[in-house]
């Protein structure tokens, strides 16, 4: 077993070596009670657990023999490891890769480490030596048999990569409850074609009743005219399976239009042979829908050389590190780096990982990942590696059913989700979340009485500003931030039931900021449903580059002098004798109260109220409970409730933001915490995260960011410097389509 392992390799790091041949044996080798991994275990041995040195680094990895974690030895953490658990024995590895064989298809293949990679690998002795590790020659063999095992156990960083171009598929109620036609299917071999068109490729065959339709043009010129979604919708049949992707196991790449998302059918087989197809026969021809969104999303054409076909300068250093694609990764990535641009996330995370209380907390790995992008470490050399934030994901991702997948997300979704994150852990030092925080002034006016009514709402993050789309076949009107900032807090006319008329009347409700935040987040909403797909719509979104944005105009001035307010219903002092006399007209003490609150105090407006609105009024409701009796959560309702005091006008607010998640009392900051300030209201552009794809949940992420000396292009872990204009990935090409754009105030 020992030549097992040394057969893979060369040398240790020579300083190390040419003191060990000679050495006595190791008094820990006795003492050390070790057990290989069992399959469930994770072996951690491709990545330092506190830093991103790894096997492809110069010094390579100590794997722990004891509990199977990765340290460096560069930046001493096996030493440490060693000194904090006493675990002495560790297996050390250095890996070179092998000139990598050419891609022939897209399909995910398990390759053996040793394959890929040439390896150096030791059995050494931190406790010995807590710098470099004292090498072991002549161990026993229980401990030869466990470094035997960590060689050849599948890691934890693997497991994930090949995970990582899985999507996580599964049945549905049609699939599994799918009743077929007696019809026999058409054939699909290369001479069937769509029912109602001419294409051949990209056909879909209903598994109901053998219908073969195209379906929705695709990425790369995959043409398609959606007829085998119109056969769904003509006749309800749910399920259809690929042409091209049925193998003769009896696998296919089915979807199912009634879920509207791809499934598995657990008897696919079964109701191909049903419908007459020699599922034995048949050959995987095309690419599954997996398959043709990774290809999007690895080959997405940023160029990365100027108009003249020169490369573009690669950018090295501290803060010029690029982050590996994990597999649908791009998200994470491209807003990683927007975020980390930011002094206050460095700042707040620029310490060492190894105080942590545990290399599993999402503590230790944002301290691993801003000494990962700052440091330099990992941005050297020809070809940089960057880093490759796996654990940091699963941190961030856990118990989200969306960001624990490998599935592509929106970049805008995850900003949200890593700001409530990061909003929960402990921050002794200062939250940094708080530099996106803002509060919103919405003031409501009736059109009769003209009083008036101002609310606040605080903002984690981000402001979503709608581009209209002004064209067709693909020419399109610009659209600057302006226009769509002018939008925003343009005043609308609303019904309203007034609580000072005591009757339905129009209002005008209009948002503005009571504060600004030192960053502002804005997301270019430029989404069109589409085939029932959110796709992009080609709109350029003007945002200023190099002047100034100004945001003095977008400020509200809370209630003036000579306005007077609406009366507040949950401010109203109730009169018991006022509630006699409601109570005396054949009214509730419940009804009677509801209407004294609404009308803001006001006997003969009372009883009016009563008479239009009394039969209906719950009596033993409150607002919070009619809303939740609606279907709504606590959450949605507590929201509307603080934002429109009046019944209808939160009920109307609802049924507009039906996707709101509303106010979390413990997640969510308040009004009064004053986010953001209301001066300086100068801004400049700092970075910005683009996508290109026709969709949010495909395509490809990159990002943008500004420094001292000019703009850097991250493209994963590619970093280039970005020159202003002259390319197809410059800052002006980019920052027009861009989806999130990062301002931050100026001084």
């Amino acid at each position: 077993m020992q030549a097992n392992i040394d057969s893979h390799l060369h040398c240790l790091p020579r300083r190390a070596m040419k003191r060990r041949a000679s050495d006595d044996a190791c008094g820990h080798v006795a003492s050390a009670s070790l057990q290989p991994p069992t399959a469930s275990q994770d072996v951690y041995k491709d990545e330092c657990m506190w830093c991103f040195d790894s096997q492809d680094t110069p010094t390579g990895v100590a794997v722990c023999m004891h509990c199977f974690l990765a340290g460096c030895l560069a930046q001493a953490h096996a030493g440490r490891h060693c000194e904090q658990t006493g675990h002495a024995l560790a297996l050390w590895l250095r890996r070179t890769p092998k000139p990598a064989a050419p891609i022939t298809r897209l399909a995910v293949v398990d390759v053996p480490d040793d394959e890929r990679y040439d390896y150096e690998r030791r059995i050494v002795c931190m406790a010995c030596d807590t710098k470099h590790g004292r090498e072991l020659r002549d161990v026993p063999a229980h401990i030869q048999a466990v470094a035997t095992a960590i060689v050849h156990a599948t890691s934890h960083a693997h497991k994930t990569e090949v995970h990582a171009w899985e999507e996580d598929i599964v049945p549905c109620a049609h699939t599994q409850a799918l009743e077929q036609d007696a019809v026999a299917a058409p054939s699909l071999g290369g001479d069937a074609s769509c029912a109602r068109c001419e294409l051949t490729s990209n056909l879909w065959m209903c598994l109901q009743c053998g219908h073969l339709g195209c379906g929705r043009a695709q990425f790369g010129g995959v043409a398609g005219h959606s007829h085998a979604l119109a056969h769904y919708e003509q006749t309800g049949h749910p399920c259809s399976v690929k042409q091209g992707t049925i193998t003769p196991e009896g696998s296919g790449d089915v979807y199912c239009y009634a879920c509207n998302d791809a499934r598995i059918d657990p008897a696919l087989d079964v109701h191909l042979r049903a419908l007459g197809v020699p599922v034995a026969t048949l050959s995987k021809t095309e690419k599954s829908s997996t398959e043709l969104q990774l290809e999007q999303n690895i080959q997405f054409d940023f160029r990365m050389v100027d108009d003249d076909g020169h490369a573009m300068r690669p950018a090295y250093g501290p803060g010029h590190t690029g982050i590996q694609n994990l597999g649908n990764s791009c998200y994470l990535a491209s807003v990683i780096q927007a975020v980390w641009s930011i002094p206050a996330f460095r700042e707040r995370y620029g310490h060492d990982a190894w105080a942590c209380a545990s290399p599993w907390d999402l503590e230790c790995q944002l301290r691993k990942l801003t000494d990962g992008l700052c440091s330099g470490r990992y941005a050297e050399g020809e070809a940089p590696r960057g880093i490759r934030p796996a654990m940091l994901k699963a941190c961030l991702g856990r118990g989200h059913p969306e960001f624990a997948s490998m599935r592509q997300q929106d970049a805008e979704e995850f900003l949200q989700h890593l700001t409530t994150v990061l909003r929960r852990e402990s921050h002794p030092e200062g939250d940094p979340t708080r530099v996106f925080g803002y509060v919103l002034e919405h003031r409501l006016q009736c059109t009769a009485c003209r009083r008036v009514r101002y609310t606040e709402e605080a903002v984690d993050v981000g402001v979503g500003l709608p581009v209209p789309v002004r064209g067709t076949d693909g020419s399109y009107e610009d659209v600057s931030l302006f226009e769509s900032l002018d939008a925003l807090v343009a005043p609308d006319t609303i019904q309203y039931t007034c609580p000072s008329c005591a009757r339905s009347v129009s209002a005008t409700k209009q948002t503005r900021f009571a504060t600004l935040p030192d960053v502002l987040v804005v997301q270019a909403q430029r989404f069109q449903l589409v085939n029932w797909v959110p796709q992009k719509m080609p709109v350029r979104f003007k945002v200023p580059l190099t002047e100034s944005l100004d945001m003095s105009a977008y400020l509200g001035h809370g209630q003036q002098d000579d306005e007077e307010a609406l009366p507040d219903e949950g401010h109203v002092a109730v009169d018991p004798d006022a509630m006699a006399t409601l109570s005396s007209l054949g009214f509730s003490d419940a009804q009677a109260q509801q209407a004294w609150h609404a009308t803001g105090g006001d006997l003969e407006a009372s009883a009016h109220w009563l008479l239009e609105h009394g039969p209906s009024v719950d009596e033993g409701a409150t607002p919070l409970q009619t809303l939740e009796d609606m279907g709504f959560s606590r959450a949605q309702s507590r929201k509307a409730l603080r934002l429109h005091s009046d019944l209808e006008a939160a009920v109307a607010w609802l049924f507009d933001n039906p996707d709101d998640p509303g106010d979390d009392d413990t997640d969510a900051p308040t009004a009064t915490q004053r986010l953001g300030t209301r001066s300086p209201t100068t801004y400049q552009l700092m970075s910005f995260v683009t996508h290109r794809g026709p969709s949010v949940h495909s395509g490809h992420y990159v990002a943008h960011v500004r420094d001292d000396a000019g703009w850097v292009f991250y493209n994963d872990d590619k970093v280039v410097h970005a020159p202003m204009h002259g390319t197809a990935s410059s800052v002006s090409a980019l920052s027009d389509m861009a989806y999130l754009y990062f301002f931050r105030r100026m001084p």
